[in-house]
């Protein structure tokens, strides 16, 4: 990652409004505990998930705006945290009476509130997240999740393309198979006559969180 006075505040700027332009919520928040914070929140302001596919054993609510059954219990899955990360938000979900998992995402394909997951680097001119996601349960968070959440650091934000492609090389070289993800504000498709559709292949919402260092 590049220093953090390598960073320009309009570097930063320019993530926001480029992130923003592609409908992502943007917030800058001070500390990960603020962080955790925001996600307990934010699926709790949410409406319900609905349940897309047969899930025996999951308590049903009424149908919602796909005519689909809802889930009763409200799920959280945050499977980048580390273990003081991952309490943190677990004591938060618990007070308000939701379910927060780590692993085993493939449990709940059916569909879940929120996935959490954090961002290796972040591009400003298109307001695009380069993600690790060689792991299935990172992969499931931010693609079968209503709302995807995703924590940059400011300091690991670069200006263009141009600037990760050394980065992204040895990103690809780590390991005989990767998997990394680049995303670019929520889920969207135009495949059906031409039709905008968002959360189609994937989240309703994206919301990324820049934090300080």
């Amino acid at each position: 990652m590049p220093p953090a006075d390598s960073i320009t505040r309009q570097t930063v700027e320019t993530f926001i409004a480029k992130a923003t332009a592609v409908n992502a919520v943007v917030q800058e928040l001070p500390t990960i505990p603020a962080a955790l914070q925001y996600v307990a929140d934010v699926c709790e302001s949410k409406a319900p998930a609905e349940i897309l596919a047969d899930e025996p054993g999951t308590e049903q609510g009424p149908p919602g705006p796909n005519n689909q059954p809802t889930r009763v219990k409200r799920i959280v899955a945050a499977p980048d945290l580390n273990d003081g990360e991952f309490a943190t938000l677990s004591a938060a979900c618990e007070e308000k009476g939701f379910l927060c998992i780590r692993d085993g995402l493939r449990k709940y394909v059916a569909g879940f509130d929120v996935g959490v997951t954090k961002a290796l680097l972040g591009v400003a001119a298109s307001g695009t997240c380069m993600m690790n996601t060689d792991g299935e349960d990172a992969r499931l968070a931010g693609m079968i999740s209503e709302i995807h959440v995703i924590f940059l650091r400011k300091s690991a934000v670069y200006p263009d393309l141009p600037s990760i492609a050394q980065l992204l090389r040895e990103r690809m070289n780590e390991a005989p198979a990767t998997y990394t993800t680049l995303i670019s504000g929520p889920s969207r498709t135009a495949d059906i006559e031409r039709v905008a559709a968002v959360g189609v292949h994937g989240p309703l919402e994206l919301h990324i969180i820049l934090l300080e260092d």
